[in-house]
């Protein structure tokens, strides 16, 4: 910063309207940090859970264990009973494909 600009700077602080805020002086930042605090909305702690909230939660908890076993359960038997017959199927023919251009390329 050159001598000016400071000079012309302080000329601006220095040079308020009376409606302006001032955050200058001390008394406008105890005022300021009064208004905050005012603003400030204490933690509130939550109440404890009731017994039949808890019985909820672990009946609730109890029904995605359930759930997620029997989805698991219908996965395999999906897996079992259609995908591994259908790539089974696919790697004999695929064995078959190889064996046949194989002993065409050779012969």
């Amino acid at each position: 910063m050159t001598c000016g600009n400071i000079r012309k700077e302080h000329e601006m602080q220095s040079k308020k309207k009376a409606s302006a805020p001032s955050y200058h002086t001390p008394s406008a930042r105890m005022n300021r940090i009064e208004n905050d605090a005012s603003t400030i909305i204490p933690f509130e702690r939550k109440p404890r859970p009731t017994a039949k909230e808890m019985q909820d939660a672990s009946q609730f908890k109890a029904g995605v264990l359930v759930g997620f076993l029997a989805a698991t359960i219908i996965f395999l038997i999906v897996l079992w009973a259609w995908v591994i017959p259908t790539m089974d199927g696919a790697m004999a023919t695929a064995q078959q494909a190889y064996e046949t251009t194989a002993g065409a390329v050779h012969a």
